[in-house]
């Protein structure tokens, strides 16, 4: 009596086979790539704080050159302005996040920026959009007798 031989086709296997292929090349896609995107951002803080410096917030000068400015005409009007920090962290992919902190008399002030350093936006946050008008105006006048 002959046996049955029980033969199979090959286009099942290679069909489930590079079902699994695709999905294993897409899922490493799907893994790898904000990663890569990441690192290809990574430690750029110097360039997101040049960014907000050099931007022109009134169209004439530098931010960086309006704090000068200002800092200038306190010292004249003996109005204490100091301590000028900046600083920057990532927050995802091409967007930082850029802090100024300053001394201005007795009060410390912040002023915050998103930056995206693909596409060279500065968005100034809460008090930085009104700091440019500020720093034009120029500090206050010491008081008389003072």
């Amino acid at each position: 009596m002959a046996e049955k031989v029980n033969q199979e086709s090959a286009i099942g296997t290679i069909i489930g086979w590079g079902s699994l292929g695709v999905f294993a090349l897409w899922f490493a896609y799907q893994v790898a790539s904000p990663l890569l995107i990441g690192e290809q951002w990574a430690e750029k803080q110097q360039d997101a704080i040049e960014l907000v410096k050099n931007s022109k917030p009134l169209g004439n000068d530098t931010l960086y050159d309006m704090i000068r400015a200002y800092s200038l005409k306190a010292k004249e009007n003996d109005f204490f302005v100091g301590e000028f920090s900046w600083s920057a962290i990532q927050k995802d992919g091409p967007e930082y996040e850029v802090t100024l902190l300053w001394t201005e008399g007795e009060q410390k002030k912040v002023a915050l920026w998103r930056v995206n350093l693909e596409n060279k936006e500065v968005r100034p946050q809460g008090d930085a959009a009104s700091l440019p008008q500020r720093l034009a105006a120029g500090p206050p006048k010491k008081p008389a007798g003072s």
